[in-house]
């Protein structure tokens, strides 16, 4: 709910958060809603370009470039230059050497403290650097400063969001908007784990979270997380990236009818250069590669940031990126509230060691694939086949040698990482199991999510039907709307069912009958009353069929269904009385034909009929 992808949380603000605050737990469902805001389904939706730094440097960029780079600095991720259109960007951020886990400063007593090891030498770094810190910020917005929380300071917040030099807390509010950009954490993950900030104007989102947000109380012999940041950018369409990381504006034979601002940093080292391929993996040649390196070095490091003393005088950088370190300025706006201790929280590093180890034999080399690789085969080596026989100085040399450089199972890191360079590389260099086996999920998961969301899907839009009272969608935040989704309808457990309630999406959706719920209640006096007017209708039918039989079987028997007596028209010569008059009742009374002469012209004339009550009368 409320995903960074889509720009300034749209479809949070006016599709998930007026359906659950209106609809979902209303008593009767918000037709209301369904009327004022039909979802178009997604058929005008562009899916953003998006960049992924994790672990110890392993980096995803908006075109499909992959690599590694380990270097201390302040860095640009990315900068857009300012246009007539779109405002400035600046995202920077801050990498460290990891310390060296094998020194359990928890555990070394008080009185041991200065005497076996000194205090100096309880941070340690190694070979490898990670994210400790993200700053961003465009025209006209408050800067967001977002830092992983220093060791043995992570059992409550693992984060420290920064919004003009005060910080913030998200117990309560969850959802906070500031000048210019929202800030949202994820409710669900413990101790600000997840941070999602969307610059709005410039439609630019990120997510950052502290250890992959990994649920620590769950992972044994771990009392805190491991104290580093993996951040994931979402670029829309409007800056020229597109989701598959092709350049075919650039190429397009009108040039000048597209003009997009440069986008540059390290989630896009070659603006202008050759983009990668989605579904080529990252291979040992591009760890720590020299000539990578130096390039975004010279490029995109900070000056006077890394503790290179010799790079603190301010020199231009690539393509006019501007040298401001986002994490130890203020905005003037923000610079009355420098005095508080964000600010310091915000600009000194979080693993800050002695200077013995920024020098000599315990400066920063970065190692690449190669000498990882060897570094794997010689240690899984000597834990296959130790050295038994050796000289005692060779042997404690080995020892000394595994101690310090080795993991502490080369093993099975082989055995779990695979071809994997992420999970070797973080593994490796990390020591840490946990690190490596969500490296390489993650990348895995990254890699699937990006191939998801280039792809082109068949949209059938929004089903054209009413939403009635006490119908349910199921499942309700599936995709209900792309080619091959069923969508199914359902009513609570109140009510039935009716008409058609399951639709598929085939270019278009299948044809059927409104569905529609109708109380259990009303549905069993229904069924009750149309059983009961069905034993009376069919009663009703055997009656009158019945009634019919027995009034043809009387017609039969009568004996008025002969010829009707038709007396003699009398005559003067023939004159009767009342009482002389034969009965119509009397059907024994005999006349014969010579009583009417047939010879009459009146009486032949005449022609019986049948049309009047039965008698055959002419009229």
């Amino acid at each position: 709910m409320g995903q960074y992808e889509v720009p300034s949380f749209s479809a949070f603000y006016h599709d998930y958060m007026p359906y659950h605050l209106c609809c979902k737990y209303a008593k009767y469902r918000c037709q209301l809603f369904y009327w004022r805001r039909p979802t178009s389904g997604c058929q005008q939706y562009e899916p953003p370009a998006t960049g992924y730094v994790q672990g110890a440097g392993s980096f995803t960029t908006l075109d499909n470039q992959k690599f590694v780079f380990n270097e201390p600095g302040v860095f640009t991720l990315l900068h857009i230059p300012k246009t007539l259109t779109n405002p400035e960007v600046r995202i920077q951020i801050r990498l460290e050497r990891y310390p060296n886990r094998r020194v359990d400063f928890g555990t070394v007593p008080k009185c041991l403290l200065g005497r076996y090891i000194a205090q100096a030498d309880l941070v340690q770094p190694t070979n490898a650097t990670v994210v400790t810190g993200i700053a961003l910020e465009a025209t006209g917005t408050d800067r967001v400063v977002v830092v992983a929380r220093k060791d043995t300071r992570r059992f409550r917040y693992r984060t420290s969001v920064i919004v003009g030099n005060i910080i913030r807390y998200f117990d309560n509010m969850k959802l906070q908007k500031f000048k210019g950009v929202l800030v949202y954490v994820n409710n669900v993950e413990y101790g600000q784990a997840e941070v999602y900030v969307v610059l709005e104007e410039a439609q630019i989102g990120v997510r950052i979270r502290e250890s992959y947000a990994l649920d620590i109380a769950r992972l044994p012999m771990y009392y805190e997380s491991p104290g580093l940041l993996d951040i994931e950018l979402s670029v829309p369409p409007r800056y020229g990236v597109e989701p598959t990381g092709e350049r075919h504006f650039r190429a397009s034979p009108f040039p000048n009818l597209f003009q997009f601002p440069p986008v540059s940093g390290l989630s896009r080292p070659n603006p202008e250069g050759q983009s990668g391929m989605l579904n080529i993996p990252l291979t040992l040649n591009d760890v720590n590669a020299g000539g990578i390196v130096q390039q975004l070095i010279s490029n995109y490091r900070i000056p006077g940031s890394g503790g290179d003393k010799r790079m603190q005088q301010k020199i231009p950088l690539a393509a006019g990126v501007p040298t401001e370190n986002l994490f130890t300025t203020s905005q003037d706006s923000a610079k009355k509230f420098a005095v508080f201790p964000e600010a310091a929280m915000k600009a000194l590093p979080i693993y800050k060691t002695a200077e013995r180890f920024e020098s000599g034999p315990h400066r920063f080399v970065p190692k690449d694939g190669m000498m990882v690789n060897q570094l794997l085969r010689t240690c899984h080596d000597l834990q296959i086949n130790p050295p038994l026989n050796s000289i005692s100085i060779q042997r404690q040399l080995i020892q000394q040698f595994g101690s310090n450089e080795c993991p502490n199972n080369p093993s099975e890191i082989l055995s779990d990482c695979g071809d994997s360079v992420p999970c070797l590389y973080d593994y490796t260099m990390l020591n840490s199991k946990a690190l490596g086996m969500e490296a390489l999920n993650e990348w895995n998961s990254f890699v699937t999510g990006r191939s998801a969301g280039s792809r082109h899907y068949n949209s059938c839009g929004a089903i054209m039907i009413e939403y009635p009272a006490y119908m349910l969608k199921t499942p309700s935040m599936a995709s209900g709307y792309l080619e091959g989704d069923v969508a199914t309808f359902n009513c609570f457990q109140t009510h039935w069912i009716k008409g058609d309630h399951e639709y598929k999406c085939s270019f278009q959706w299948n044809k059927g009958w409104q569905p529609w719920c109708r109380s259990r209640e009303k549905d069993n006096m229904y069924k009750w009353l149309a059983a009961i007017f069905s034993i009376i209708g069919i009663i009703m039918v055997f009656s009158i069929t019945d009634s019919t039989d027995l009034n043809a079987v009387d017609k039969k028997s009568s004996p008025l269904d002969g010829d009707i007596f038709q007396p003699p028209r009398p005559t003067s010569a023939m004159r009767r009385t009342m009482l002389d008059r034969p009965k119509i009742e009397d059907s024994n009374a005999d006349y014969s034909q010579e009583s009417v002469p047939p010879s009459s012209p009146e009486f032949r004339s005449r022609k019986g009929s049948d049309g009047l009550l039965g008698l055959r009368t002419s009229v």
